[in-house]
């Protein structure tokens, strides 16, 4: 896959890592808002949509303007995937 920056790869790695430490599980749903998915993608040259977002991360994502600060969690749903915005 494509790489992220360095900061986002570390932002995303401890999100993941600090859930999986305290939950026992992975994260599957990142929440962000639309602010920052669109600087994400800024960030990722050649992606051509969500689908490749979603694959680079490793999780679905779950866009809120609420949501202040990007964080991790796992939800189970039908489908396989969460929520494609």
């Amino acid at each position: 896959g494509l790489p992220l920056t360095l900061l986002e790869d570390l932002v995303l790695k401890g999100l993941r890592s600090h859930y999986e430490q305290h939950h026992g599980v992975r994260p599957n749903l990142l929440y962000m808002s639309e602010t920052h998915y669109s600087y994400l993608r800024e960030e990722l040259p050649g992606v051509r949509d969500h689908e490749d977002v979603t694959a680079i991360l490793g999780v679905d994502i779950a866009l809120s303007e609420r949501t202040v600060h990007p964080h991790v969690a796992n939800v189970r749903f039908g489908g396989n995937h969460i929520l494609a915005s």
